[in-house]
């Protein structure tokens, strides 16, 4: 049986540079689906701090509009799949993957470098699977362009959307350097007030398109999550689904894991109070055997920061610790290194990213706390429930579908959820666990094992993914189908008026 062919087009893939989520999946998914017998091409840009080993294999012209620039393509030889990368020193030669003004070009520049890779090598994927705004354009070239690769008329369009919140809209004269008919500029199109948006691409030309959770895909209809595109996506929902993240298993694994003090497992969960006593030390907290909540994350609104501040203080007068490691902005972080301040020994701000303190925390940490007004799907609750840390969410996303909510389902719950985006209702969810944690020890343990126990896994998610990718190809063909038939319909019809 022929294997199915798929390229996965992303701006960011761990392993090689990550920077959020989207980096997790670009690097996790397409090695199950290789698992799973597709046969997988990923392809992201040549970032500056890419650091795998890379042998060049050719080296061609984009056009940008009127200007040319060139490309040089690179392969990292011993990735677990096939692995490209779009270079430019112009475009990628930067510390950063994103974060500059002119982002919009240097994506256009990756888009049209892969379409005119394929043109130029004659690659025909069966799929081509394009994640978040960086790579939606692409959707349009591949359509609006198909007199110039005739083979990849028949190839089908998934779009992942990890964050809808970041459209990447930006001025006219970016869309123009697409090269693509005029047509394509307007509000049934890629238009949005004037401007260009790269997520409506995605969204208007795929074939099936899909959100990172079930819950997800229904907000992105909804006012208050669509973020300006909720009626566009109502009229394409037909072609929408939702489908969860997961992790791998042996990336993140606290019977493994290096970064630990103390490895355990489900099975032997004691040396977990270990990790905790050793962070508390490292990071000058009291050595006491008090509820520790920990917090991974960007500080910035739509994470909920602000919600953090007046309950580390509850936390505190409760008896409780707080460890957060993140960046993001000033204000927040002027704020919470204040509240490390005026609580020395019982709260620890670690401005920043590190891995390996992330994982510490992780493990160290009884609570996880994500009080996230918007979270597509959520990474940081599935590792710590995957670390025995019981998450507090706000009941959002990929957030209410992942997390049980034990005051709920008292002896069946996952960890605490809240409804309510307000300081009192995180803090009252947050109340539930510290009290639970304090006077019902042999609960909070078994609670603590489902979380361990919950099936995070890449499995269930890749094999949802095989099936879009097999609707997306029959959504394609009956397309073909369709456009043959209108062509032959029209010739019909000159052939009478003749």
């Amino acid at each position: 049986m022929k294997k199915m062919k798929v390229l996965f087009v992303a701006a960011e893939a761990a392993g090689l540079i990550k920077v959020g989520g989207l980096g997790d999946v670009a690097g996790e998914l397409p090695r199950k689906l290789k698992e799973l017998g597709a046969d997988v091409c990923l392809v992201i840009p040549a970032h500056q701090e890419i650091g795998a080993a890379t042998k060049e294999i050719s080296e061609f012209t984009v056009k940008m509009g009127n200007e040319e620039e060139i490309c040089i393509l690179k392969e990292v030889p011993d990735a677990p799949v096939t692995t490209l990368l779009i270079g430019s020193d112009r475009y990628f030669g930067r510390p950063s993957v994103y974060g500059y003004s002119d982002d919009a070009e240097r994506f256009t520049f990756f888009c049209l470098a892969v379409f005119q890779w394929m043109k130029d090598s004659g690659f025909k994927p069966d799929i081509i699977h394009l994640n978040d705004w960086h790579t939606a354009p692409l959707a349009m070239l591949v359509r609006e362009k198909e007199d110039e690769i005739p083979s990849l008329s028949s190839c089908a369009l998934v779009f992942t959307i990890h964050n809808l919140a970041y459209q990447g809209i930006c001025g006219h004269e970016v869309f123009r350097i697409y090269g693509v008919r005029d047509a394509a500029f307007e509000s049934d199109g890629v238009e949005y007030y004037g401007d260009f948006n790269p997520m409506k691409a995605g969204i208007g030309y795929s074939d099936r398109f899909n959100a990172v959770s079930v819950t997800g895909a229904r907000d992105m209809a909804t006012k208050k999550y669509g973020y300006g595109l909720e009626g566009f996506i109502g009229i394409h929902k037909r072609r929408l689904s939702g489908i969860l993240n997961g992790i791998d298993h042996d990336v993140w694994n606290p019977e493994t894991d290096p970064a630990l003090f103390q490895n355990y497992s489900i099975e032997n969960p004691g040396p977990k109070r270990e990790n905790k006593r050793q962070l508390q030390k490292q990071l000058g907290l009291e050595p006491k055997g008090v509820a520790l909540c920990g917090v991974v994350s960007r500080l910035d609104q739509i994470k909920g920061t602000d919600l953090l501040i007046p309950a580390a203080e509850k936390i505190v007068k409760s008896g409780g610790q707080l460890v957060i490691l993140g960046k993001g902005s000033s204000a927040y972080e002027r704020t919470l290194k204040k509240l490390e301040k005026d609580n020395p020994g019982r709260i620890s701000v670690n401005l920043g990213f590190d891995d390996g303190l992330a994982r510490r925390i992780y493990a160290a940490s009884d609570m996880f706390l994500m009080p996230s007004r918007y979270e597509p799907c959520g990474i940081g609750q599935l590792i710590a429930m995957r670390y025995g840390s019981v998450p507090v969410v706000h009941k959002v996303g990929g957030l209410a579908d992942t997390v049980r909510d034990e005051a709920a389902h008292h002896g069946a719950g996952t960890g605490f959820t809240y409804s309510t985006d307000s300081a009192n209702a995180f803090i009252r969810a947050i109340a539930k666990g510290l009290r639970m944690f304090k006077t019902d020890r042999e609960g909070w343990k078994r609670l603590v094992k489902r979380a361990m126990s919950y099936d995070s896994t890449w499995d269930r998610s890749a094999e949802s993914y095989l099936t879009l990718y097999q609707e997306a190809l029959t959504e394609r063909a009956l397309r073909q189908a369709g456009t043959k038939q209108d062509r032959k319909d029209a010739e019909s019809e000159r052939k009478a008026i003749t």
